[in-house]
């Protein structure tokens, strides 16, 4: 039996690793013969959960916490793609602030689906429909 590909990046929450992951991501799902259209969407909504950890994850963590970001892309076994975005910082919940705030918002509009989990750090589960034909 053929195990489903993945993809695993673990790196510093930084603002300048952000482009190398969505670069990865995008040549990962280039391998696997995605679409144009749907790699785009897929590395924009993982860029906006990117850019979420980056700015926020950390704001309120002590200097001795591991500042880290992980990105998981994979198949599921119902053909769907599902990537997680996760940190060990802390979520913050909050009202929208004027003109920001729009990339949860991004990422619920592009996902097929989209859950948040805040148990341990913070962990963005992003699900993809992907079309079942080669470049699909």
């Amino acid at each position: 039996m053929k195990k489903p590909s993945e993809l695993r990046l673990h790196c510093p929450a930084q603002s300048r690793y952000v482009p190398h992951i969505r670069h990865a991501l995008a040549a990962f799902l280039e391998a696997l013969q995605f679409d144009r259209t749907l790699r785009d969407d897929v590395t924009t909504a993982a860029g906006e959960a990117l850019a979420n950890v980056v700015e926020h994850a950390y704001a309120r963590c002590s200097g001795n916490t591991v500042r880290d970001v992980q990105l998981l892309a994979r198949l599921d076994s119902g053909g769907r793609l599902c990537v997680d975005v996760s940190d060990r910082g802390e979520f913050i919940r909050r009202k929208p602030l004027p003109g920001r705030g729009f990339g949860l918002r991004i990422i619920r509009a592009i996902t097929r689906r989209m859950s948040i989990d805040t148990s341990r750090g913070t962990c963005v589960s992003m699900t993809f429909e992907v079309p079942s034909s080669p470049k699909r």
